[in-house]
């Protein structure tokens, strides 16, 4: 191959086609569960009700996942274990799933959720990023990389500028919405097919959450509808809710989101703020 050569995308002409097959495409298996979440109302909150009962009352509704419902770890975090996957005691995003509704079809779970009462206590909410600066309200300790001694040069330039940059974060906004769909073969091992950047992190994710060991759980991607790193971790709690459905109710299950529940439920490229002091002389150094 030289410079200057075509070369075609060895996928290109299933994608264009149309004919390409996409987790949630693929021949799903008979009596498969289909999940729909209820989602909180507020930043922050503390949840000071949870009744599902109602949701039982909808024809097709075959169970409601809560935190109870979690055999291993109520966790999908990868780097730093602080993503909750259903929330118990508190909220801390507009948005946060808190239950999730298993039916016959995706219409029943609709119903369903539609059904459960969640009652809310609303807190301060932290809601910028200089907000979260003033409350020192951090992921981790903040870190410094320093070079020279910036106040001594900034004391002594002729001219100093400052100001700042200020981003908002951006959806990765992939075309095929988060996908993933479990099989459980009855021995207490669990198939997973899953829109996923990562197979191996799905694996380990969905194994904690589950109480299992990893070879307990295999994740198979056929491919995706995009991704753009948006499904390299925020794959993992879509792919571990379907399984979760599956482990307590012995059948398959999926999840397949909307795309606005996609877009309040993954996370994001973050917002950025930079703040910044630039000192010169008069020569322009």
């Amino acid at each position: 191959m030289s410079v200057g050569d075509r070369k075609n995308h060895e996928s290109a002409a299933a994608h264009v086609s149309g004919k390409a097959i996409y987790t949630d495409d693929q021949r799903l298996p008979a009596g498969m569960l289909s999940l729909f979440p209820v989602l909180a109302t507020h930043a922050k909150a503390r949840i000071t009700k949870i009744e599902v009962a109602g949701a039982y009352e909808v024809e097709g509704v075959v169970t409601v996942l809560t935190a109870d419902d979690v055999a291993g770890v109520n966790n999908t975090g990868v780097i730093v274990n602080d993503e909750v996957l259903l929330a118990t005691d508190e909220i801390s995003y507009w948005g946060q799933a808190i239950v999730w509704v298993a039916g016959e079809t995706e219409a029943a779970a609709r119903l369903g959720a539609e059904k459960v009462v969640v009652e809310f206590e609303p807190l301060d909410a932290i809601l910028s990023i200089k907000d979260a600066i003033v409350a020192r309200s951090f992921h981790t300790s903040p870190k410094v990389i320093r070079q020279g001694n910036p106040a001594e040069a900034l004391a002594n330039a002729d001219f100093c500028l400052e100001g700042e940059i200020e981003m908002n974060g951006q959806d990765h906004f992939y075309l095929e919405t988060q996908a993933s769909w479990v099989i459980p073969d009855g021995e207490g091992h669990y198939q997973v097919y899953a829109s996923t950047q990562h197979p191996t992190e799905t694996q380990i994710v969905v194994a904690r959450v589950l109480g299992l060991s990893n070879n307990q759980v295999v994740v198979t991607c056929l491919r995706m509808g995009g991704g753009f790193g948006g499904k390299e971790s925020q794959a993992n709690p879509y792919a571990a809710i379907a399984a979760i459905a599956a482990q307590k109710t012995g059948r398959p299950a999926r999840v397949k989101l909307r795309r606005h529940h996609d877009m309040i439920l993954t996370g994001k490229r973050h917002g950025f703020l930079g703040q910044y002091r630039v000192g010169f002389q008069a020569d322009g150094t």
